[in-house]
């Protein structure tokens, strides 16, 4: 089996802090293969945009992993 080109894992994004934060993704696990096309759907303030900055790069998770072509992205 191949590496995934794109894998989260317990992916959270958490603005703010103490009893006002708010979590705009809560442990996300996504697996996208190198070809593959995917849609990221659901209704406003699921978390879309925030998944889709993180996958661009432009935003940080809070907690989880982001690996892409198996490295961590953080570290490029």
């Amino acid at each position: 089996m191949t590496e995934p080109l794109i894998r989260l894992r317990g992916v959270t994004k958490r603005y703010g802090e103490g009893g006002t934060a708010f979590l705009a993704l809560k442990g996300v696990d996504l697996n996208i293969d190198r070809g593959e096309f995917v849609a990221i759907m659901g209704p406003s303030g699921s978390g879309k945009s925030t998944a889709m900055n993180t996958l661009g790069g432009l935003d940080t998770p809070t907690s989880g992993e982001y690996l892409f072509q198996g490295i961590h992205v953080e570290t490029l």
